[in-house]
């Protein structure tokens, strides 16, 4: 047995001599150091009687390549949040920590480990650092993290009351965020829109069952990890609440027609049939209409209005669930849209002479008027007082003024307005100029 050999089983036989309730260290070579057990079940050293073999049990492994240690601490932090940094290292018997945020600098801390921090109040970056003794020359690390402005995110709902079947929209904005996924929605296209940018609107269609209380959510990644979220909960209601409208300046009173008994027949029937309306100075007109979807179509189309004999000029034409109702902030979708809008059922000065509304009762699309066939609405009206041009362009130039108009069919396609073009006279205009509003849906038109 050469001299070194006894030299190493001396020691490992005296080692196992020791009480194996105190941890101990081997370390071979002067360098590969092994951590032995605490354990009293598993002692750190036995011999096997029969071979005689030393049989070692480390307490987490050793690594006989050189000691080392490693941070892990996420890049980026929200101000005043928590966060957690930690190290594990290899061939150390502790370590101490410096710099940092408030709670990091220390000694006597384990070889592994980790640290639930809270950030500063104010944006800056700041430097930690760990130094794990050794056997031999301590070991160390450090990680940099940039502390943000806090994360957050808002979600706005366009309005905390929407009719059922009818548009709203949901904007959110958000900081410190990476991007943003929508949750709950029950009813709506909310949650099947995936991930989402930090910011943004959506337009949405409320859904057309019986009324309920929906929550609405918008959860965003946080930079550095994490995430924010806020809701906003949408009442989905039957009826509209009509305890606000109001008569518009220059209108004391409203002309009431039902659809039905003036065109004979449901609306949005009878398609291309136009009649004259006369109102006196200061009077508006509604008609009330309950939509429904014709046997082979769609119940979609446009309503259209124009004045009659030069005489009048209309100013605003809606469609509500309400009488007399002119509210652009309820009924265009954002709010007081005019273009671009997920639901249009108001329009007004921007129509010039000719007022013009598209709408859906089935297929519903964004800058139409989106309604539930079914449900009672009134088409309403008004085009001034004054015998010049009011601020909005409307007028009416004497004590009874007539308006004309009626429904357009949304062609499915483009031989159905070709047909309808060579099909004659529209009702009611064969002694006046024709105004032709022909719709077509290019997604389904027919090929020159």
């Amino acid at each position: 047995m050469n001299d070194q050999l006894r030299i190493l089983i001396l020691a490992l036989a005296a080692l196992v001599a020791l009480p194996v309730s105190a941890q101990s260290m081997m370390i071979i070579d002067g360098n590969c150091q092994v951590p032995l057990s605490t354990s009293t079940v598993a002692p750190a050293v036995t011999t096997d009687p029969v071979t005689g073999n030393v049989l070692v049990t480390s307490n987490g492994g050793f690594d006989c390549a050189g000691a080392s240690v490693s941070l892990t601490a996420p890049a980026t932090v929200s101000v005043g949040t928590q966060f957690t940094i930690s190290w594990e290292s290899i061939g150390t018997t502790g370590c101490s920590m410096s710099g940092g945020t408030s709670g990091w600098a220390g000694g006597g801390r384990p070889a592994d480990g980790s640290l639930l921090l809270t950030a500063p109040a104010s944006t800056t970056t700041v430097a930690f650092h760990i130094s794990c003794a050794t056997g031999a020359a301590p070991v160390t690390d450090s990680v940099s993290v940039e502390f943000t402005a806090q994360s957050s995110v808002d979600l706005v709902a366009s309005a905390s009351t929407v009719p059922v079947s009818t548009g709203f929209s949901l904007s959110w904005t958000s900081t410190g965020t990476t991007s943003c996924t929508p949750t709950g929605g029950a009813g709506t296209g909310w949650a099947s829109l995936g991930t989402l940018p930090v910011s943004g609107t959506q337009p949405l269609t409320a859904p057309s069952t019986a009324a309920a209380n929906v929550t609405f959510g918008m959860t965003c990644a946080i930079s550095g990890g994490g995430s924010t979220s806020d809701s906003e909960l949408i009442s989905f209601t039957d009826e509209t609440d009509c305890s606000n409208v109001q008569l518009p300046p220059g209108i004391v009173s409203f002309f009431q027609q039902n659809w039905s008994t003036v065109y004979g027949a449901d609306f949005p029937l009878n398609y291309s049939a136009n009649r004259t309306f006369n109102i006196g100075t200061g009077t508006g007109l509604r008609i009330a209409i309950t939509p429904t979807v014709p046997g082979g179509g769609t119940g979609n189309g446009s309503v259209t209005f124009n004045e009659f004999g030069n005489e009048a000029r209309a100013g605003f034409m809606t469609i509500s669930p309400c009488a007399g109702d002119f509210r652009l902030d309820q009924l265009n979708v954002p709010a007081g849209c005019t273009a671009n809008c997920s639901n249009r059922c108001h329009t007004g000065a921007e129509a010039s002479s000719n007022l013009n509304l598209a709408f859906r009762s089935t297929n519903h699309a964004a800058n139409s008027c989106n309604l539930t066939a079914g449900r009672p609405y009134f088409i309403n009206i008004h085009f001034g007082s004054t015998s010049t041009p009011a601020a909005d362009g409307s007028y009416c130039s004497g004590p009874v003024c007539g308006i004309i108009g009626g429904t357009q069919s949304l062609f499915l396609r483009e031989s159905q307005a070709l047909k309808w073009l060579d099909s004659g006279d529209l009702v009611g205009l064969s002694d006046a100029p024709k105004q032709l509003i022909i719709k077509v849906d290019p997604t389904q038109a027919v090929p020159n």
